[in-house]
């Protein structure tokens, strides 16, 4: 028999009531990968694994993977599994996982772990067929996207939460994600609270499963009751904004945080950040993070944006921006964080962008705050190496650094030659996998999604015109194209990873060709 208390009569009408799958309310988001903050990290995933293995009846080889997949997706952020802190020498906080990041870590995992084909096909196949329609269906953005929850507030008075959920499997998981992270907040705040005790009720269309009793049995036990409500007295549900701890990005705007959007804005929101008729703009923002991330000049507002953008509601030209700015700093979030925090770049990008659109002036340059080493190495060989133009010979003098990178000598008059040894033996040279890995993902996103999805923009901005060509047009438009037939910044950063970005860093560059020659005779 499970922990539940019965729902008694009445009790219905003095609770507010939240439901996670209703595309009118406010979504309330209880991300499962998120721990609360001091709760142990290692503990977390241990019983978030065994939650999902108990929710989905999971079994070797998808169990193994998954658990492997879930700790390699927290190293990933920058935890230490062992002391549930950030690594030593880190510069940034660990960052709570998304499900994109333990997909990807997943897979891998199977990869490294020796599965078979047949084997990994599993994996993957739970992965599409039960997390994937989970995390996109009607109450994906209780786990994750939505505006995030105060389990403080959520406890402080009487709540009831429905799922929305029909399928018994998908709203028993969704109700354990609650109760962990009511466990882990109350084994956190400890007892002695005066007062009376909070209640949180869950509605459901029958008896709770077995395998939750334990959670039931802790959260009641740190002193909060869970109420085992029946589905059909559930009310109509309200949007409750002051049960949450912010908003859902750092790109929201001003309108969102006087209203935080509803789940039906942000479904719409979303629906047009992938529609064609949005391609100039997912171009000018993919641009504009490009110029942040290598020292470039800000790309202009480009004139066929305006008539798409204008014809849209205030509200939804702030959804609708934040929206594209996430998607495209969160695919390179784990190339920034050894640096930074991807949140801060989000939302200095989220100003400068309405800035721009609302026709304000923006500084010429970001500068360099948000440069990654491994782009600042790639821009001094690009320096040496620049496309479109004749190399500089070996014994020409170098061009002076535009980046100081540390432990690399330079001197008044140092030799091309001499740079490009230096730069060749520096520890941000692409012979390293993890350099090339960072860099890549920096400039491409991870796995390289973001060029597949420039390329189809392009493609829709540049109809007509030649494949080759669909580049320069773009650039040119939004003024980060070259004079005449030499290429623009854009061009140029966006050719970085065919060209000094290699597997095999035993191909020479141009000015490396001159100076074997020069070597041999």
């Amino acid at each position: 028999m499970t922990q539940e208390t019965a729902a008694a009569p009445g009790t219905i009408d003095q609770i507010t009531v939240i439901d996670i799958a209703d595309p009118q309310a406010v979504p309330m988001t209880v991300n499962p990968f998120e721990p609360v903050p001091g709760y142990p990290v290692q503990a977390h995933a241990e019983r978030l694994t065994a939650l999902l293995e108990a929710a989905f009846g999971l079994a070797s080889p998808v169990a193994e993977a998954l658990r492997a997949g879930l700790r390699r997706a927290y190293a990933n952020c920058g935890w230490d599994m062992r002391t549930g802190a950030a690594r030593p020498g880190a510069i940034t906080t660990p960052a709570v996982p998304s499900f994109g990041e333990l997909r990807l870590a997943v897979l891998a995992a199977a990869t490294e772990m020796g599965y078979s084909p047949g084997m990994r096909a599993q994996v993957r196949g739970f992965l599409e067929a039960r997390l994937d329609a989970l995390w996109d269906g009607p109450a994906g953005r209780f786990l994750e996207g939505g505006h995030p929850a105060d389990p403080a507030r959520l406890l402080g008075g009487n709540v009831l939460v429905s799922s929305g959920v029909a399928e018994g499997v998908a709203s028993a998981f969704l109700t354990g994600v609650l109760l962990l992270r009511l466990a882990e907040h109350l084994a956190r705040r400890g007892p002695g609270r005066a007062g009376p005790r909070p209640a949180v009720a869950v509605a459901a269309p029958e008896r709770l499963p077995g395998w939750l009793g334990p959670l039931l049995a802790e959260v009641r036990a740190a002193g909060a009751d869970v109420i085992a409500a029946p589905a059909a007295a559930v009310p109509s549900s309200h949007a409750v904004p002051s049960l949450l701890s912010g908003r859902r990005s750092a790109a929201c705007g001003p309108r969102c945080w006087e209203r935080p959007c509803d789940g039906y804005e942000l479904h719409a929101a979303g629906l047009l950040a992938d529609d064609p008729g949005q391609a100039w703009l997912r171009l000018w923002v993919q641009a504009l993070v490009l110029a942040f991330l290598t020292g470039r000049a800000m790309p202009r507002v480009p004139p066929p944006l305006r008539p798409a953008w204008e014809a849209l509601t205030p509200r939804r030209r702030e959804c609708l921006l934040a929206t594209v700015i996430d998607a495209a700093v969160a695919d390179r979030a784990a190339a920034l964080r050894p640096c930074y925090e991807p949140r801060r770049l989000t939302a200095v990008i989220a100003v400068t962008a309405s800035r721009m659109l609302a026709g304000g002036g923006v500084p010429a340059r970001a500068g360099s705050a948000w440069v990654i080493p491994q782009l600042r190495w790639l821009h001094e060989m690009e320096r040496l190496n620049p496309l479109g133009r004749d190399s500089f010979r070996p014994d020409d003098i170098a061009p002076p650094l535009d980046f100081g990178l540390a432990g690399l000598p330079d001197w008044p008059g140092i030799r091309v030659a001499d740079r490009l040894g230096w730069l060749r033996r520096h520890r941000l040279a692409m012979e390293s996998p993890r350099n090339r890995e960072l860099a890549r993902t920096a400039l491409l996103g991870a796995g390289g999604g973001t060029r597949a999805g420039l390329d189809a923009d392009l493609a829709v901005a540049g109809m007509g015109i030649s494949p080759r060509l669909r580049l320069r047009h773009a650039a040119r438009t939004m003024g980060a194209g070259g004079h005449g037939r030499e290429p623009g910044w854009l061009e140029v950063v966006l050719s970085w990873p065919h060209r000094f970005i290699r597997l095999d860093p035993s191909v020479p560059l141009p000015a490396e060709e001159g100076l074997r020659r020069t070597g041999t005779g």
